[in-house]
């Protein structure tokens, strides 16, 4: 039979080694990560990295609950750490500088800052989506992907997502976003696919997700307002 002094002392140490973990996990990141703020240059108004559009804010919603997640992440890894940065991932094109080399990097803490929720993931069943503005750069592609990704890739093992379109029937002029489809996609003769404000909402995230700024460590935050009262 153990005695209550040595269920007490097991109960303690439990304890201890949980308020340890959880002090290490979940504290310190929030005193070094949960205060970040965007980088702003020298004589210049624009801050980096940059917010995204209300729009995009909801599309966050629309991934989560489409389960994008369960498939992507969203963190290029160090190139010591995993193959990451080998498949393209964590590329991008300078937009300041045309004939500059691309940018090749990994993700940082302060690139999610703007993120009302960070889609991080844990499986790598698709690609890698933090940079995935750089690969599609138009909302056409990415809405003939989600209707149907074997278009472009007839290997790929992600889901048709055609509950996101509506299919009408044309009145007057097609709809400019209506999707160009052809072959067994396409809809019937009158009729066209367009998608629907929840596609509008993802596409206006993915397309947000574009890191394609250089974020140096060692620059401070955006200064504060001085104080007018």
């Amino acid at each position: 039979m153990i005695s209550p002094l040595t269920t007490r002392g097991f109960l303690l140490l439990i304890g201890g080694v949980f308020l340890f973990t959880w002090f290490g996990l979940v504290v310190l990141p929030w005193i070094y990560l949960g205060h970040l703020a965007p980088i702003q240059d020298e004589g210049s108004s624009d801050i980096t990295p940059w917010d995204a559009s209300g729009a995009a804010h909801q599309g966050e919603h629309i991934y989560a609950a489409d389960g994008c997640v369960y498939c992507h992440t969203q963190q290029v890894r160090p190139a010591n750490s995993g193959a990451d940065i080998i498949r393209g991932w964590g590329t991008a094109k300078d937009e300041s500088d045309d004939k500059a080399p691309p940018i090749i990097r990994r993700t940082y803490p302060r690139d999610y800052i703007w993120q009302g929720q960070v889609f991080l993931g844990n499986s790598r069943e698709g690609a890698d989506l933090s940079n995935v503005a750089e690969r599609f750069t138009d909302a056409a592609s990415l809405y003939r992907y989600l209707y149907d990704p074997y278009i472009l890739n007839p290997h790929s093992s992600m889901p048709a997502y055609r509950f996101l379109f509506i299919e009408r029937k044309i009145s007057g002029l097609p709809s400019q976003d209506a999707l160009a489809l052809t072959g067994d996609d396409a809809p019937p003769a009158g009729y066209e696919i367009v998608p629907s404000d929840e596609a509008r909402s993802l596409v206006a995230y993915l397309l947000s997700l574009k890191k394609n700024y250089h974020l140096p460590d060692e620059k401070g935050p955006v200064p504060a307002p001085p104080d007018k009262s």
